[in-house]
């Protein structure tokens, strides 16, 4: 701030950047409302947060930083549905953060960070506008699933970011999903008889 000469760390160019990228997706105007700005802070902020812990191999989770991570998605979802920003924005957002900042940061690494759990956050929202489309309320327990298992995914986030939206997810299907691919494993690691002779 002291450098750059700005009174708020939001202005800051770095931050200013990601800051001016939720106005555009939001389309709104900071510095003109003050319920729309805290939004616009807490977005631009909790992303940021969000990239630079995911980029350090934290996961949510119930606990510790994984939970401290969990909620700060959350919070970040719920104060973009406020700007009324729709779809997988948090990749969006996220990119801007890793350009902004890979050069002090080369952790930072779009590639590593696209197969975390904002890579799932993309697909959930793509389901969601599949759901929306058809009118549905209720996300499938083989969707539900396949965010858990192909992308690592908790399923407690996926059911609180539905939630929020007012949507929520075949709780029966995921676990019978859950059950097949367990059957599945223990089939594949199973005993095998060997006769020797090819087929």
């Amino acid at each position: 701030c002291i450098v750059q000469d700005v009174d708020s760390m939001f202005d800051i160019d770095t931050i200013k950047a990601l800051r001016d990228h939720v106005c555009r997706l939001s389309g709104k105007q900071y510095g003109t409302d003050h319920e729309t700005d805290v939004s616009l802070r807490v977005v631009t902020d909790h992303v940021r947060s969000v990239t630079f812990m995911i980029s350090d191999g934290i996961l949510p989770s119930n606990s510790g930083r994984g939970y401290v991570l969990r909620r700060l998605l959350r919070r970040a979802c719920r104060h973009g549905k406020l700007l009324g920003i729709e779809g997988a924005f948090l990749v969006e957002l996220a990119t801007t953060v890793i350009e902004g900042s890979k050069d002090g940061y080369p952790e930072l690494e779009e590639a590593n960070f696209n197969k975390t759990i904002v890579q799932g956050l993309a697909i959930l929202a793509d389901m969601e506008a599949e759901m929306e489309k058809k009118g549905e309320r209720v996300l499938s327990g083989e969707n539900a699933f396949r965010l858990y298992d192909t992308y690592g995914f908790p399923i407690d986030l996926t059911s609180e970011i539905l939630e929020e939206k007012g949507l929520t997810y075949d709780e029966e299907g995921f676990k019978k999903a859950q059950e097949e691919q367990l059957a599945k494993s223990e089939g594949t690691f199973g005993t095998h008889s060997y006769t020797g002779k090819e087929a």
